[in-house]
């Protein structure tokens, strides 16, 4: 259907709202399974803004499966490569769950339970007693789906990992994280910025189903360029779908305080795709952690 694109009255999920010179065109998605039924609706593509479909005219080796299956992959997962992401994932785990095993148990004069070898040898430290349970904490963490042209799919696969891993160590900090990704691009005086909600806070995290939207291209390059062309721009979008929106713009609009977590590219990260263990210190480095939560090592210098 084509048209102008559809209007914030006829779109409950868009708000317009105007920035100095800049007219920002802001998508709110509290799931993937609404920007699919938002989608399936069909709305009208802003013909005036682009001339050519690219969700539908790019060839699948640059924008993965057609329009259709990538839309359906929405709320029925998306299964190319999850193989080899829960590999990368899978040593992150372990090393993280290690630190707080270690962590959560340690020997006292007085616990719950007794540490037998302890007892028999005399020690006067010989009970187990669990650490202090604090009071939670909501923490909202902030990922940029964008990544540059030269990325490579196992730079993609790790910074998912990554960020997998880094919820698992913020609860076992005693942290509630509120995870949403993003997308934001600009052209001329108008800015794009889809967020998606992808982890509630008290909500038990989906791994099969964030996966698609962190690591498939078929998300950005298919059901990001479908939700752009039906956004009421004024400008010509041309073929490129505008070009990313630097970080400090973004903090601004999202309001992305200190006390946030935001991340960026995998370059940005310090992603390289080398040693899994280097990649994943450099990662957390670059994220400024509060200076009481613990973090894990993964890499150790011999």
């Amino acid at each position: 259907m084509q048209g102008n694109g559809v209007s914030a009255e006829d779109c409950r999920f868009l708000t317009i709202k105007k920035r100095k010179q800049l007219i920002i065109y802001h998508l709110t998605f509290d799931s993937l399974l609404e920007i699919e039924r938002f989608l399936r609706s069909d709305p009208p593509v802003n013909a005036k803004s682009f001339q050519h479909m690219m969700s539908i005219r790019a060839d699948e080796a640059f924008a993965g499966p057609p329009l259709d299956k990538a839309i359906a992959f929405c709320s029925g997962g998306f299964q190319e490569g999850i193989e080899d992401f829960f590999a990368v994932a899978k040593p992150l785990s372990a090393v993280t769950r290690q630190t707080f095993k270690q962590r959560k148990v340690h020997t006292a004069i007085v616990g719950s339970r007794p540490n037998v070898p302890a007892y028999i040898a005399g020690e006067p430290k010989n009970m187990y007693r669990m650490t202090r349970v604090v009071e939670k904490k909501v923490i909202r963490m902030y990922m940029n789906l964008s990544y540059n042209r030269n990325t490579t799919e196992e730079q993609i696969r790790r910074r998912g990992a990554l960020v997998l891993n880094l919820i698992e160590i913020l609860e076992q900090n005693g942290y509630i994280v509120d995870f949403r990704v993003f997308t934001a691009s600009i052209e001329y005086s108008e800015l794009f910025l889809c967020e998606i909600m992808l982890k509630k806070p008290g909500r038990r995290l989906e791994v099969a189903k964030v996966y698609y939207p962190m690591c498939g291209k078929a998300f950005l390059r298919r059901v990001i360029s479908r939700l752009k062309e039906s956004m009421p721009f004024n400008v010509n979008w041309g073929m490129t779908y505008g070009k990313v929106a630097s970080e400090l713009l973004i903090r601004e609009i999202l309001k992305i305080d200190s006390k946030s977590i935001y991340i960026g590219t995998p370059q940005e990260m310090g992603i390289t795709g080398g040693d899994i263990r280097i990649d994943a210190d450099a990662f957390l480095s670059r994220i400024h952690l509060d200076g009481n939560i613990i973090i894990p090592r993964f890499f150790e210098e011999t």
